[in-house]
């Protein structure tokens, strides 16, 4: 079946500028692009309205107007991440297993200085890394160890001949008795595969901010945004396991599996609004970037070579937000944030690797989400001044699914690499400490399939 699908794809795809691709790599993959910082991890994510720290040049640059001295600002994360692939099951009560990815030591994701010029001016530039993905799983039956059996197969789903929509097993034996033929109804599986990734994203900006009004400021960034990634599926036969066939999307070098980084260039704009001493409001729109990473493809079982599929692009999406920050008394503070994500960008003109899909309209699809942000700090009047802050946020399922008919064996393979997500509900805990000069914070978040821990350093001049 998938040698099928890879023989139409290979003879009748012609080079095009298309979105991204369907290798089981991206599978079940989720990002995250969350704001920088431990302070603002630990309160959920919920940082737009107050925005009053030197995070504030990636986050929302109005916010940097606060800041009267010179800052610097360092942070360091750990995450663990769990990727989803579908490991068995009949369609369409597919089982899916979540392959364990993380980092292997703690790495700077996020740096930056930020100088106030005269009373109204602040400048800053930073580093910032969104996104450093890499792991990967492997999808084959499983054999009983003493015997060799096999006690878990790998998906499947049943077509009668001639095609049709899905059915069970029950519903194709019996057609097989009704017209007295063994072939009139067929059991399909997905050929196992072995799939990496690995994806980075780095952003090297220059951000400014201006007081129009005391009680009103504006702030915007140019960011020069890198990107490097290496998705690859090898795909084996049945039942004989050999190698079948190799999809791979990357950045390239003149169609060269040579990975190497492309970049872009995208603006930030922000507002920040304290209409009063205890609340203020915030927003910001964040351009997101476009990235060359054709696919290949190489069939066959030795002498790979490679034939580019598609000229695809890693299209990151648009963020805009708005928030909302209340002192209710000094030593509180919560937060409220809502952040548009376009999801949808990820999934334009989506390229079909390994299925013939061209007269379908839109078989890939991604939604747009809200995320919806909450949290709050709370300063106890100690010696030396003590943080403790808590958040929630609920991540709506982002993750890339197929849409399309269910009328055909790769439609319907398609359908179980790409089901549906799931929803995500984020906790998190952080806590600080102030000196007059120095600050130092720490943050944990929490979901089902995402953990990261986080620590922040700021120095004042």
């Amino acid at each position: 079946m998938r040698k099928l699908a890879l023989f139409v794809a290979l003879t009748c795809a012609l080079p095009l500028a298309a979105q991204n691709v369907d290798i089981e790599a991206l599978s079940g993959l989720q990002f995250n692009f969350g704001n920088p910082g431990a302070r603002s991890l630990g309160m959920g994510g919920a940082f737009l309205g107050l925005a009053d720290d030197a995070s504030a040049a990636e986050s929302n640059p109005a916010g940097l107007t606060i800041l009267r001295k010179p800052e610097v600002s360092l942070e360091v994360r750990n995450y663990l991440e769990r990727q989803l692939f579908t490991t068995s099951g009949t369609f369409p009560e597919v089982e899916r297993t979540a392959f364990t990815n993380h980092s292997d030591r703690a790495v700077i994701t996020f740096g930056s200085f930020v100088y106030p010029i005269q009373q109204k001016f602040t400048l800053g530039v930073y580093y910032h890394e969104p996104l450093n993905n890499e792991g990967g799983g492997v999808v084959a039956p499983e054999l009983n160890q003493f015997t060799g059996e096999i006690e878990t197969p790998l998906p499947n789903f049943f077509l009668p001949r001639g095609g049709g929509n899905p059915i069970t097993e029950l519903e194709c034996e019996q057609i097989r008795e009704d017209v007295g033929d063994p072939e009139a109804c067929f059991e399909y599986r997905i050929n196992p595969f072995v799939s990496a990734l690995s994806v980075r994203q780095r952003t090297f900006g220059v951000a400014g901010a201006w007081q129009v009004h005391p009680k009103f400021s504006v702030g915007a960034s140019a960011r020069y945004q890198r990107f490097q990634e290496g998705a690859f599926t090898f795909r084996f036969s049945q039942p004989d396991f050999l190698p079948d066939s190799i999809s791979v999307q990357a950045t390239a070098k003149d169609g060269n599996l040579e990975i190497v980084e492309e970049s872009d260039v995208t603006f930030t704009a922000g507002f920040k609004w304290s209409p009063t001493d205890k609340l203020s409001f915030g927003g910001v729109y964040k351009q997101g970037p476009a990235f060359a990473a054709p696919t290949f493809v190489a069939a066959g079982v030795t002498n790979w070579e490679y034939v580019k599929q598609a000229d695809t692009v890693f299209h990151m999406p648009d963020v805009a937000g708005v928030g909302v920050s209340f002192r209710p008394i000094p030593v509180l503070t919560i937060n409220l944030d809502a952040v548009h994500v376009k999801y949808t960008n990820l999934a334009d003109d989506f390229f079909a690797s390994v299925s013939d899909v061209r007269d379908i309209d839109a078989p890939f699809g991604i939604d747009d989400v809200t995320e919806i942000h909450v949290g709050a700090e709370y300063f106890f009047a100690t010696k030396i001044p003590f943080a403790l802050r808590a958040g929630y946020w609920r991540d709506p399922a982002h993750s890339i699914e197929w849409r399309g008919p269910l009328n055909r064996s790769d439609y319907i393979t398609e359908a179980m690499l790409y089901p549906e997500g799931q929803d995500q509900n984020h906790y998190s805990i952080g806590a600080g400490l102030a000196w007059p000069r120095f600050q130092v914070d720490a943050a944990y978040d929490t979901s089902e399939n995402y953990k990261v821990g986080s620590i922040s350093f700021v120095t004042r001049f």
